[in-house]
């Protein structure tokens, strides 16, 4: 059997509110080692021998006497995961370099469990190389693509592996770098980069990154026919998203959907940003699109079935299944989540989980997606956490949904298997819900659509969580529509998230 734990699932689970170090693996010794009046017998430590098979680490052993073997799986000190396999060997995958593992060893007939084997495990090279991120850069004549990643803890060099298909690029960089620039790419080429950490104890895992070159144009879907008229007559949300919008990308273009009478028109972009923020009205609206989104509706579906990606935030988010990358009845006929009131003063600051722990079974942890660059993330119990809103006056415009995940697989909320099927087979990855959710895959808080196994080549980012209000209205609510508004304590972490959807979605 194989447990697998890709770069998107982590193993950070502390445990016992912060005792870290030997405290910790004390505890997990207490609660997997020490079992009293055990009913049945474990096996010796030296029947357990493991081998490096690329970057599997595989467990052997003998002499298990018809039982099956429970694997808990410990990462410097920190729960990560647990597996019960049949037979005599368990694979787990990625064995990451300078990770303090400990695996403990059960055997169990399914109601009795042995007391626990204890081997650890440390594969030593460099550490691997994280933050990696590429990005298209505008010059005269063409462009160039630049890679960028987090400083190197302990590499005295790195290895850059760069191709196009055709072309491949070889380079030694100094254990200092964090940039590379791929020089002179070409539009309709993808760019697939490799980063591998090394020094005098061995290599690091591959660090990996690809970015596809086209057209960098990025515009703002408003139902207004002018900026003028959004600043003028529309939400405060929605006028000063598009005012930072104008300031951060100048040569960013305001789209009317009344505009678009042709696909020509939406051609040009390769993002497109609408934010949509309804007040006082109720949950049927948000699910129904107005007649100029309708009629523009068939030119940005072909658009986005053609590789064009989109940032649906707030009430914009049904739009994914005007454009078909959804069914409507998932979302309007299941459990959701829509805000749409006025909304009044909240002394609470508001936290967005960014770490799933599903059950304690595993661990998914968001926090490493692009769109979270630079946001500063605390850990707290099982999860980890960003602050959106600060203590103000607050609307509360969530629009989620939840047990589309389920829905979808037919599998468990809580299921691993929920997870990487949603993932690897429907192009659906969770990025942030409610720190009351972690403990289930199924809330579509802050979302992705890939193209998994639809015939959609763009990307959709969805942003739901009512704590990413774009402008909080002052403190005797009326709005305030500016570029940078100033009432959030937490607005830096809003901008951010905004520039770095816009940013991440030209790469897709």
């Amino acid at each position: 059997m194989k447990f697998n734990i890709q770069n998107h699932i982590t193993n950070i689970l502390p445990l016992l509110g912060g005792l870290v170090g030997l405290l910790l693996f004390a505890s997990c010794q207490e609660w997997d080692v020490d079992r009293a009046e055990a009913a049945l017998q474990p096996l010796s430590e030296d029947s357990y021998t493991s081998q490096l098979n690329g970057d599997d680490l595989v467990w052997t052993w003998s002499g298990n006497n018809g039982t099956s073997t429970q694997v808990n799986v410990y990462n410097n000190g920190s729960f990560a995961g647990s597996e019960t396999v049949t037979g005599n060997s368990y694979t787990f995958t990625p064995a990451y370099t300078n990770v303090n593992y400990t695996f403990v060893f059960k055997q169990t007939d399914g109601t009795n469990y042995s007391s626990g084997v204890v081997k650890k495990y440390l594969r030593e090279g460099a550490t691997q190389i994280s933050g990696i991120s590429m990005s298209q850069v505008d010059k005269v004549g063409g462009y160039d693509a630049a890679v960028t990643w987090n400083a190197a803890t302990d590499a005295t060099s790195i290895k850059l592996i760069a191709t196009n298909g055709t072309k491949t690029i070889n380079e030694t960089l100094a254990g200092t770098a964090t940039s590379y620039t791929i020089k002179d790419v070409t539009v309709g080429d993808t760019w697939n980069v490799t980063l591998i950490a090394v020094n005098d104890k061995g290599t690091s895992l591959k660090a990996a990154s690809s970015l596809k070159i086209g057209k960098t144009a990025v515009g703002f879907l408003s139902i207004y026919a002018t900026p003028e008229d959004l600043i003028a007559n529309g939400d405060d949300d929605e006028a000063s998203a598009w005012l930072w919008f104008k300031s951060e990308y100048p040569t960013g273009k305001f789209v009317s959907f009344s505009s678009i009478t042709s696909q020509d028109v939406v051609e040009p972009y390769r993002v497109l940003w609408w934010i949509r923020d309804l007040e006082g009205v109720d949950e049927k609206a948000v699910f129904t699109m107005p007649d100029a989104v309708q009629a523009a509706t068939p030119y940005i579906q072909s658009w986005y079935k053609d590789g064009g990606s989109m940032l649906l935030w707030g009430h914009a988010i049904p739009f994914a299944a005007s454009v078909g990358r959804i069914q409507l009845d998932w979302i309007s006929g299941n459990d959701h989540a829509i805000g749409t009131g006025k909304g009044g003063y909240n002394g609470d600051v508001w936290k967005m989980a960014v770490q799933l722990n599903p059950g304690s079974k595993f661990v998914v942890d968001m926090s490493s997606h692009p769109i979270y660059k630079g946001i500063d993330c605390e850990t707290s119990g099982r999860t980890k956490l960003i602050a959106f809103k600060g203590a103000g006056w607050t609307e509360d415009h969530n629009c989620l949904f939840f047990n589309l995940p389920s829905q979808l697989t037919g599998l468990g909320n809580q299921d691993l298997a929920c997870y990487t099927t949603l993932t690897e087979t429907y192009g659906i990855y969770p990025l942030g819900t409610w720190d009351s959710q972690i403990d289930w895959v199924s809330q579509l808080n802050v979302w992705e659509a890939r193209q998994g196994n639809t015939q959609y080549k763009g990307t959709l980012l969805c942003i739901g969580n009512g704590g990413c209000e774009f402008s909080m209205k002052n403190a005797d609510g009326t709005p305030d529509k500016s570029a940078y508004p100033k009432n959030n304590s937490c607005q830096e972490n809003v901008l951010k998230l905004a520039k770095n959807s816009l940013e991440y979605l030209k790469t897709r």
